[in-house]
């Protein structure tokens, strides 16, 4: 980080701690009063804002608005849309309030206002939010960050990046709170960001404290599609291009089964539907060469094959405290590497681990099992921004300054490309030498990595290689042996070539 880039997140950090200990200083004095605030009808002074505003259930016709306010009144929405007409809203009276606006226009921009009463209590152009466009249709912007609840300068940082970029929608993968605070995990570091873009969130292990702590979830945070009576918080809801599915932070068999049986309804559905892009999003990560690498759950081995048997495109999780992407991954098998970093249509799943959002880092574990499908590994705090139409997915990881760290497009304007190679050119220098020889003996005997096991099998029988393709290989070159069949001598495409673990194109 720059110098200056410290300096301002360190200035924000000041004023997120002074904000916090006000509003600590009068949680205190309101409990040591009695615990409530003055009854209606006493001088209780100007009313202020708690917590919030925040938006929840954005959807194309409706969204809430929650806030927290002292003393209790009656809450009001006042809200502008494009034709400029403005509308009010009154909510009931109380100190918690929860104001739904509907019949809204879709794919529409309206601005709003909170009150108590006819006292105006928080206004401006960060009250502004997007109604989700019709469902297949249209563009969205998402940020999404994971395990940042710990109301660190670092977690400041990465909120006011995302804050920045005028997301319709931030999605949470989870570990929202680790201190048993609500207001220092989410509501004081992103203040801006919720008013404006609506949070999506997924319950993290730490978020289970929220119960030790009395306090529902349900109360917190309203989402589509959940149903009181469940064990588990898991979810779904279109916007615009995308269909998105939330599942829960669960252990037991059954809470398991009973989630996995309602992505498995969902995922058809939305299929079904033809929805451009399916996105799931949780917390533990299911492919991972972090400290996760060897953590066994039933989520990573069930997950994967609803996703191929669904095509899911994007797979996002958390509980890893770095940043990860893999390539497209199906049956366990890493496809169409080799067209990184943009991906034409491509056979699999890509995932990512994003937890990086303002807890400690976690680094690579040596070994990992899950390495080979994993494309970038970086220990560094970040947030994620997705920017979808109906026909392309764009992805980019921002460190706290809001540089790149990575970038990825998943594009399905045109069918999948096929693979080029050079059969027997194994180290895809495009000659056919011993130096290919070499290649792939130090694969079979010493663990080096192969850029592409279809250029390297030599004899065409499959990419599980043997000593026999290396043999193959220098028969041709020294003993007047048969050539490669084709593709050779010269590099092509072939309509049924297994591309699998094949990192790059041989030409």
């Amino acid at each position: 980080m720059t110098q200056s880039g410290y300096f301002s997140v360190s200035r924000r950090a000041s004023r997120f701690r002074g904000e916090l200990l006000s509003r600590r200083l009068l949680f205190f004095a309101l409990l040591f009063a009695g615990g409530l605030p003055l009854p209606a009808g006493e001088d209780a002074g100007a009313p202020e804002l708690l917590r919030g505003p925040y938006l929840q259930g954005l959807g194309e016709t409706s969204v809430e608005i929650l806030w927290v306010m002292n003393p209790p009144g009656e809450g009001r929405v006042r809200y502008v849309g494009e034709d400029g007409r403005a509308v009010e809203q009154v909510g009931v009276r109380g100190a918690n309030q929860r104001v739904v606006l509907e019949g809204l226009r879709p794919a529409s921009r309206y601005g709003y206002s909170v009150f108590s009463g006819e006292e105006l209590l928080d206004a401006g152009e960060h009250l502004a939010f997007r109604t989700a466009p019709l469902a297949g249709e249209g563009r969205l912007r998402a940020v999404m960050v994971g395990d940042s609840g710990t109301g660190s300068e670092v977690q400041v940082g990465i909120g006011s990046v995302m804050e920045g970029l005028d997301a319709d929608l931030f999605l949470h993968t989870g570990d929202l709170i680790y201190h048993r605070s609500l207001d220092s995990g989410i509501f004081l570091p992103y203040r801006t960001l919720l008013s404006k873009s609506c949070l999506y969130p997924a319950r993290g292990n730490h978020d289970l404290d929220m119960e030790r702590m009395d306090v529902e979830w349900r109360d917190i945070f309203t989402v589509p599609n959940d149903e009181s009576d469940r064990a588990g918080v898991y979810y779904s809801y279109d916007w615009g291009p995308a269909h998105f599915l939330v599942l829960d932070y669960i252990f037991t068999a059954a809470q398991m089964e009973e989630q996995l049986a309602f992505a498995e309804r969902d995922l058809s559905t939305a299929r079904s539907r033809g929805v451009p892009w399916l996105i799931i999003y949780q917390h533990l990560p299911i492919y991972t060469a972090g400290v996760y690498a060897n953590f066994d759950h039933p989520i990573r081995e069930e997950l994967p094959e609803l996703c191929d048997r669904y095509g899911v495109d994007l797979v996002c999780s958390g509980h890893d405290h770095n940043y990860q992407r893999s390539y497209p991954v199906r049956g366990r098998v890493l496809r169409d590497g080799w067209q990184e970093p943009v991906f034409q249509s491509p056979r699999g799943t890509v995932y990512i681990v994003t937890g990086g959002g303002g807890g400690h880092l976690y680094g690579e574990l040596q070994g990992a099992r899950d390495r080979p499908y994993i494309r970038t590994f970086q220990s560094v705090n970040h947030c994620l921004v997705f920017d979808i139409s109906t026909t392309e997915l764009r992805g980019r990881a921002l460190d706290i300054e809001g540089q790149q760290l990575d970038e990825f497009r998943l594009n399905k304007s045109d069918p999948r490309p096929l693979l080029s190679f050079m059969r027997g050119d194994a180290n895809l220098d495009g000659v056919l030498d011993l130096a290919d020889v070499l290649t792939t003996l130090g694969f079979l005997f010493l663990g080096d990595e192969l850029p592409c096991p279809a250029a390297a099998d030599s004899t065409g029988e499959g990419v599980h290689l043997v000593i026999t393709r290396p043999i193959y290989t220098l028969r041709f070159l020294f003993m007047g042996g048969a050539p490669p069949p084709a593709p050779f001598p010269l590099c092509g495409a072939l309509e049924d070539a297994d591309d699998a673990f094949c990192y790059e194109p041989g030409c």
